[in-house]
């Protein structure tokens, strides 16, 4: 049996997408690759990589780094996760603050 398009739900996550649209937001694109920064970002990826307690959600989350603050955004499994994600974060001494807009996933 076809599905008639008119029924079908359209795909729109443009809300989602406004937050990044913003001249001061920091994403991927907007990133230096400076080799501080790289190194910086490449040992905090490490830290939550290599922690077994974290969740492949976790494991996967952004993390952003410009002018010593730490962006963090992505779903993780729980709230314990969302505070380890940080901690983690906060440990690389090049780090002076952390945003953390890890969102914790609804249990399926």
């Amino acid at each position: 049996m076809a599905v008639d398009a008119k029924e079908a739900p359209k795909a729109d996550n443009s809300a989602q997408n406004v937050g990044a649209e913003r001249r001061d937001s920091v994403t991927a694109e907007k990133q230096d690759n400076k080799k501080s920064n790289v190194e910086v970002l490449a040992q905090i990826r490490k830290a939550v990589v290599d922690d077994n307690s974290l969740s492949m959600n976790a494991k996967n989350a952004k993390i952003l780094f410009k002018n010593g603050l730490v962006t963090l955004k992505g779903p993780v499994d729980s709230d314990a996760e969302k505070a380890r994600v940080e901690e983690l974060a906060k440990s690389c001494s090049s780090v002076s603050s952390v945003k953390n807009m890890l969102t914790v996933a609804p249990k399926k």
